[in-house]
């Protein structure tokens, strides 16, 4: 049995892995075929497909982690939205400590594999629910792909944003903080289907799941959208930031060396030509490998403050351990801002 399990392991894998190279030339045509089988799987088991929608929306935080869907607006409200092949987990060190600074948490699931569109669409949904529950003002903090969701969720012009937040049906946007986004792509997005066959595998083998339900939490639209150049990304980098909404990038850099660290060393051991060289090749090394796969020149965006902290794509946000008492480093930035920014609304 084991055997069996093995070898169709490794067929699904070699299957995947020459799909993705021959449809690596046919990205938008994948991309509408992968829509095409969700929801024709959704169609065949709409049972299925509406339980694990009960999964999505937006749910206040509880300390124990429970998706209470209690509507609370007593407080400065924060949002936050994870990124793909993340249900949330990502918020574990973050969300408690917006709680205990006396801020309403809530954290936004969406079917993280489906196209950006879709869940951006989602999003305003629910934030129009959040709205006639009397949260009129919000932040968003967002994670990853998280960014692109709200990015495209603030300036699609199908979803109209800034139209329906004057019209009172969507709650004013004060900040979005953008932790490791790909604004401009990852390539390692053309090896999504090794994560594909691992959610599938678990589900199947571990969990004894429906091999569908995978499908219902997207069909893999999503590494489309996450490729540098694809039509969504070229889309929403056209348009204007979203006005009014007050943006920062957080990119995480895997080396200990930052800018500030290297230009002292630099200045104290080389002669100022000597130092302005190798500063330059050294900041293009760090920039590349950014987060290790996000690239800091990928999560940067043109007229939005950048800042960079030492850490990966997860560490620089949350500890890998539950039991480790460190404060991630985008942490303490997050919370500085958001209370600058709550203190700004008490005053208005």
């Amino acid at each position: 049995m084991k055997l069996k399990l093995l070898v169709y392991a490794i067929a699904i894998v070699l299957l995947f892995a020459g799909l993705s190279l021959v449809l690596d030339f046919y990205p938008e045509e994948e991309k509408a075929l992968r829509q095409q089988i969700r929801q024709a799987v959704e169609d065949t088991f709409p049972e299925d497909a509406a339980a694990v929608a009960k999964s999505f929306g937006l749910f206040a935080y509880a300390a124990q982690e429970d998706k209470s869907g209690a509507l609370v607006s007593t407080a400065p409200s924060v949002v936050l939205i994870h990124g793909l092949d993340d249900p949330g987990a990502v918020w574990q060190n973050l969300a408690p400590i917006l709680a205990d600074q006396g801020m309403n948490v809530w954290q936004m699931y969406y079917p993280n594999d489906q196209a950006i569109s879709d869940s951006a669409s989602l999003f305003a949904s629910e934030l129009q629910r959040l709205s006639l529950s009397g949260v009129n003002q919000i932040s968003i903090v967002a994670h990853s792909m998280g960014g692109l969701v709200s990015r495209e969720m603030l300036t699609s012009p199908g979803i109209d944003y800034r139209k329906r937040m004057q019209l009172g049906q969507l709650p004013v946007i004060r900040h979005l903080i953008m932790v490791g986004t790909p604004n401009h792509g990852s390539e390692l997005a053309r090896y999504r289907f090794f994560s594909e066959f691992r959610d599938q595998w678990v589900n199947i083998v571990e969990n004894g799941g429906s091999p569908f339900r995978g499908f219902m939490d997207g069909a893999g639209e999503a590494k489309i959208d996450l490729l540098p150049e694809s039509a969504f990304l070229q889309a929403l980098n056209a348009r204007a930031h979203p006005q009014g909404v007050k943006m920062l990038t957080i990119a995480g850099l895997v080396s200990a060396w930052n800018e500030q660290k290297m230009s002292r060393f630099l200045t104290e051991n080389f002669e100022p030509e000597t130092a302005t060289e190798i500063g330059a090749f050294v900041l293009s090394m760090n920039n590349g490998l950014g987060d290790g796969l996000v690239t800091v020149d990928s999560s940067r965006l043109e007229g939005v403050e950048q800042r960079t902290v030492n850490g990966t794509h997860l560490t620089m946000i949350r500890n890998l351990s539950e039991n480790d008492q460190r404060i991630a480093p985008a942490i303490p930035i997050i919370v500085e801002v958001l209370n600058h920014d709550s203190h700004e609304e008490l005053a208005q």
